[in-house]
C-alpha cells in the first residue's frame, strides 16, 4: 500500500501533467499559427543541417563552410528550377485558369443528360462571372490579397532567418531548452532531440526524393499522353506530394478538369495513369525510401491532418507529417519507454532503431 507521500505526489505529477496538456492545447489553439511558423523553421533548419553534414563527410569541410554550401546549394537550385521552368510552368499555370471553367460547363452539360444530374447542374451558374466579386468590392479583395502576399512573404523570410540562426548553432538552443529539466534529466532529454532531429532528416530527405520522382514521372506521363499543361499539372502534383493521404486527392482534381477539356476519355486516362504512379509511389518507392524513418500509421495521419486543417488551415495541413512524426517519436521515448516500460536509457546507450542519432555539432 502506497504511504500519504507517495500517493500525493503521484496525484500532483498526474495534475500537473494535465494541465500541462491542457495548456499547450490552449495554446494551440490560441497561437497555433505561431508555432507552426517556429516548426517550418526547424524543418529548415533540419534540411540545412543534414546537407551540411553530408558535405562533411564526403568533402571533409568544416561545419560552417559546409552549412554555407548546403544555403547556397538549396537556393541554387530553387533559383536554378525558377529560371529554367518559371515561365513554362506560370504560363500553363494561368492557361488552366481559363481552361477550367471551360471543363466545368462540360461537366454540367454532362450532367444536364441525366435527371439526378439536372438539379445538380441547375446549381452552378451558367455565366461564372456571377461568382467573381462585383466592382464595387473588388478594391477591398485586391487589398486582401495584396495584404495576404505581404503577410505570407514576410513570415516566410521569418521562418528563413530562424532557421539559419538555428543551423548555424544548435548547440546554443538545445542546451537552453534542457536548463528547463532536472541535471538528472538533461542527458535523456539531449537524447531524444537526437532522435526528433535524425527522424525529421531522414523523413524530409525521403519526402523530397519521393516529390521529385512524383514530379518527373507525372510530367513525362502526361506528355506521352498529349495532356495539355502538363508541365503546370506536374508541378502542382510535385506540391502537393509533400502532404500524404489528401495531397494526392486534391492534384486528381485539376488533372480531369483539364483532361476533359480534350475528351472525357483524356481526363480518365490521365487519371489513371496518373492513379497508377501514385499506386507506384505509395507500396514500393514509399517503403523502400520511408523504411528508415518513423512509420506514421495513415488513419492517425489523417485524423492529424484534418485537426490541424481545421485550427490553422493550410499551414497546418502541410506540416502536419512531419510534425506527427516528432510527436511519436516524443511518446514512444519518454512515455512508453520510460514510464511504461520503466527503461530509460542513458545518453552513452547505443540504440539500434532508426531513430537513433545525435544533434548535429556545432
Amino acid at each position: 500500500m502506497l504511504d500519504v507521500y507517495t500517493y500525493s505526489k503521484r496525484v500532483a505529477i498526474t495534475a500537473a501533467i494535465v494541465l500541462l496538456v491542457a495548456a499547450g492545447f490552449y495554446m494551440l489553439a490560441r497561437h497555433g499559427y505561431f508555432f507552426l511558423l517556429v516548426f517550418a523553421a526547424i524543418l529548415l533548419a533540419v534540411l540545412f543541417c543534414g546537407i551540411s553534414q553530408w558535405l562533411m563527410a564526403k568533402l571533409n569541410l568544416k561545419r560552417g563552410l559546409s552549412l554555407l554550401l548546403s544555403i547556397l546549394l538549396v537556393f541554387g537550385v530553387i533559383a536554378t528550377s525558377v529560371y529554367f521552368l518559371a515561365p513554362t510552368i506560370g504560363r500553363q499555370i494561368q492557361e488552366m485558369k481559363g481552361a477550367i471553367p471551360q471543363a466545368v460547363q462540360q461537366v454540367q452539360d454532362w450532367l444536364s443528360n441525366y435527371g439526378w444530374g439536372q438539379r445538380v447542374a441547375q446549381s452552378v451558374p451558367d455565366d461564372m462571372s456571377q461568382v467573381l466579386p462585383k466592382q464595387k468590392t473588388l478594391f477591398s479583395k485586391v487589398s486582401q490579397v495584396f495584404s495576404t502576399t505581404l503577410s505570407i512573404m514576410a513570415d516566410f523570410l521569418i521562418v528563413l532567418i530562424t532557421a539559419i540562426f538555428l543551423a548555424a548553432n544548435p548547440k546554443l538552443y538545445t542546451v537552453g531548452l534542457t536548463k528547463l529539466f532536472a541535471v538528472r534529466h538533461r542527458s535523456r532529454v539531449i537524447q531524444v532531440l537526437g532522435y526528433c532531429y535524425n527522424t525529421l532528416r531522414m523523413w524530409l530527405m525521403a519526402m523530397l526524393l519521393a516529390m521529385t520522382i512524383i514530379g518527373i514521372s507525372t510530367a513525362i506521363a502526361f506528355n506521352l499522353l498529349g495532356l495539355p499543361l502538363p508541365f503546370a499539372l506536374a508541378f502542382v502534383s510535385f506540391l502537393l506530394a509533400f502532404v500524404p493521404n489528401v495531397g494526392p486527392g486534391i492534384a486528381a482534381i485539376p488533372i480531369g478538369l483539364v483532361g476533359l477539356t480534350v475528351s472525357p476519355q483524356t481526363a480518365l486516362y490521365a487519371l489513371l495513369l496518373y492513379g497508377v504512379i501514385q499506386f507506384v509511389e505509395s507500396y514500393v518507392i514509399t517503403p523502400l525510401i520511408f523504411q528508415k524513418t518513423v512509420d506514421l500509421p495513415p488513419a492517425l495521419l489523417l485524423f492529424f491532418q484534418v485537426l490541424l486543417g481545421i485550427l490553422e488551415g493550410g499551414l497546418g495541413l502541410f506540416l502536419a507529417a512531419p510534425l506527427l512524426a516528432v510527436l511519436m517519436v516524443v511518446v514512444k521515448e519518454l512515455y512508453v519507454h520510460d514510464l511504461l516500460e520503466k527503461k530509460p536509457l542513458n545518453a552513452s546507450e547505443e540504440r539500434t532503431d532508426p531513430g537513433a542519432g545525435s544533434l548535429p555539432a556545432p
